[in-house]
């Protein structure tokens, strides 16, 4: 069974990135096998968070009938695998194409998300009986814990996401 890769943008477009880009070393030292990986990685990453707006192939479904049941809603949602394009946008973003191939590249330098989150309250360790003292009231990243471990992406990828402090009333009649 072959395996495909669903990632924004190809191989080709990373590397032509990369080639213009400083101290992209992880990529190059990349194997072949780990570079698709990364961007898949790196786009997973990239499709948890909550994107203003609606997915293109929803609201393509809503212009044409904005009467569409639910199941049709999910049904047009579902067929769009990726969260971009969004809205009447037909491409993704250049914005977000380039914070997959930054996050992918963190990945590929060694970073890990999950171990970044953990490590955020640490401000102290030691070696010699072994101790970590944690500050449990620091003000934690906000990158590091949306889980995007590249600061370059995190800024590339914010202007999309949906205000959490915004409140939609919708009056019901």
């Amino acid at each position: 069974m072959a395996i495909t890769y669903d990632y924004y943008g190809t191989l080709e477009e990373a590397q032509t990135y990369f080639d213009n880009r400083l101290h992209e070393s992880a990529w190059t030292n990349a194997s072949d096998e780990d570079r698709p990986k990364a961007l898949l990685a790196a786009r997973l990453i990239i499709d948890t968070l909550n994107y203003k707006g609606r997915k293109a192939a929803v609201f393509a479904l809503l212009e044409a009938s904005p009467d569409a049941d639910e199941d049709a809603i999910r049904a047009a949602e579902a067929s769009q695998p990726l969260e971009f394009p969004r809205g009447a946008d037909e491409e993704v973003p250049d914005a977000i194409r380039q914070a997959q191939y930054e996050i992918a590249h963190s990945l590929l330098d060694g970073v890990d998300p999950e171990l970044e989150l953990q490590n955020l309250g640490i401000i102290s360790n030691g070696l010699s009986s072994v101790r970590t003292t944690y500050n449990r009231t620091q003000v934690p990243i906000e990158h590091i814990v949306n889980g995007i471990p590249n600061a370059m992406a995190w800024r590339l990828i914010r202007p999309f996401l949906r205000d959490d402090e915004a409140v939609k009333l919708q009056r019901i009649s």
